[in-house]
Order: structure tokens, then sequence, then C-alpha cells
């Protein structure tokens, strides 16, 4: 069992530079991936979705990379080759028109920068993807180990309050037992003998909660092996706590007594924790 929420981080060489990676997830109905990156790596965002969706079930997940050091570079420095021509041929002009040698060299005249145009330089980020997949593993492998170990905890109290709610179902089956067994007493000493009969039958239909309480029985029985696996479980504990929640309201409903009503809003408020957990479990 493992929680919805959870962080994990990375950074690794790619290309000639470093790679930062960070996955983080907080509880979410189903999954919902949002890729926070560079516009340059807009290319590889259906290889980094692919790689959430096999490694996560639920949850609303932001995937964070940044360029600690360019990867490669952006930009590139070329020779306006027109612009060097121009230069050339005015230089010698001047020179013939004053009667002077010309330079050997029109670097002696001219600066390099005037000579140079930089560019933006088209990079192909796909070729780095099986380097950048390393490092984006990394930081999900880191993820998940945060939610297993936060699914730990929520586990070990989820068994604590299955514990308290067995005992609530175990207290309110005997305090209704002596109920009917009241009930029944009542019965034998002033209910006429001719109608004696009928009205026990009734009393125990109307009172008797058996097929409630095994049915509970089952449903914690049911949670707690389900809790147990490794994979995703959310949907099918939410799906027994409606269950659980259905019975102890129709326990509720059959007992007209207080100490009986008093054990069913404990119940109902331990189901109530159950589900707020639940809501965070993938």
């Amino acid at each position: 069992m493992r929680s919805m929420t959870g962080y994990g981080s990375a950074e690794g060489r790619v290309g000639n530079g470093v790679l930062f990676a960070e996955v983080r997830s907080v509880n979410s109905r189903f999954l919902d991936v949002n890729c926070k990156i560079p516009p340059q790596m807009y290319a590889i965002e259906p290889n980094i979705r692919k790689l959430i969706q096999n490694n996560v079930v639920r949850g609303k997940v932001e995937v964070f990379l940044k360029e600690k050091k360019e990867l490669a570079e952006s930009f590139e420095l070329i020779v306006n080759e027109k612009l060097v021509r121009q230069y050339k041929k005015c230089l010698n002009q001047v020179t013939n028109m004053i009667g002077l040698k010309a330079s050997s060299h029109l670097l002696e005249v001219v600066d390099l920068k005037d000579l140079l145009v930089a560019r933006d330089r088209s990079i192909d980020i796909t070729t780095l993807w099986k380097q950048m997949e390393r490092v984006i593993l990394t930081a999900i492998q880191k993820h998940a180990g945060m939610r297993s170990v936060e699914g730990v905890a929520i586990k070990r109290d989820q068994l604590k309050r299955l514990a308290i709610f067995d005992r609530l179902v175990s207290m309110i089956e005997k305090r209704s037992n002596i109920r009917i067994d009241e009930g029944k007493r009542s019965i034998m000493h002033s209910a006429p003998s001719e109608r004696r009969d009928s009205e026990l039958v009734a009393i125990s239909d109307k009172m008797d909660i058996t097929e409630e309480v095994t049915r509970l029985k089952s449903h914690t029985n049911q949670y707690r092996n389900v809790i147990a696996k490794d994979g995703p479980v959310g949907r099918q504990v939410d799906f027994l706590l409606q269950e659980m929640h259905r019975e102890i309201n129709t326990l509720g409903s059959k007992s007209a007594d207080g100490k009986i009503s008093g054990f069913v809003v404990e119940a109902k408020t331990e189901i109530e924790k159950l589900r707020e957990q639940v809501q965070n479990i993938e």
C-alpha cells in the first residue's frame, strides 16, 4: 500500500551539462500529470508522461526539470561572409585612393566582433533522452520510496482503527443479544400464551443483527487482506468503507437502545477516520 503524497529529486550529467529532476505528488481521484519543463524540452514531454504512467496509478503529479548547467550549446557564432567581403573591398579602395600599401590582415583595422553573428542553435533534445531518462527515473524511484514509507504509516493506523471498529461491533452484538433476551423474558412474563410465540418471533426478527454483524466482520477481514497488498488498493478499500457504513447504519436503526446508539456513533467516527486516510491511498 502506498500513499499518493510523495517527493523525489535527482540530478546527473546529461550531454555537456547537468540536469535536475523533481517529482512531487498529492492525492487526486485520477492520475493527473503536469510537466513544468523548459520550452526546449517540450519534445520529450510525452516520454516523461509515459514514465509517470508506468510508475504511478493515481494522484496529481508534478514533474519539474531544470538545466543546472546547459546540456548543449544553445547558440553559435558564424562569420558574416558578405560583410567581410565588403570590408575587404572598401579597405582596398581606400588604400588605393590614398596610395598606401593595403594591410595584409583585415583584423588589424576591423574588430572581430564586427565580422561575427550570434544565432540560436537548434537542439534535438530527443538525442539526449536516454541520459535524461536515467535522471528522471531516479527521481521517480525516490518519490516511490517516500510514498511507500508513508503508506506503511497509514496502514499501521488503519489496522489500529479496524481493531477499534471490530471491538465496537462485538460490543453492539453483545448488547443486542442482551436486549433480545430482555425482550423475550418480558414477553414470557406479560404476553398471553396464544400470542407469545408470534411475539417472540417478531422481536427476534426485529432486533436480530446477526446478518449485519456477519457482513461487517467479512468486510473488515477483506479490508485487512486488501491493504496487505503491494499494488494500488485505494478504490477497493473505499468501496468496503461504503459497505461498512451502510451496515452500521442498519444496526443503529434496528436497535432502539441508548448504549447501542453510542457504540454506533463511535463506529461511524472510526469509519470516517479510515475514509479520510483512504483519500490519500493510491
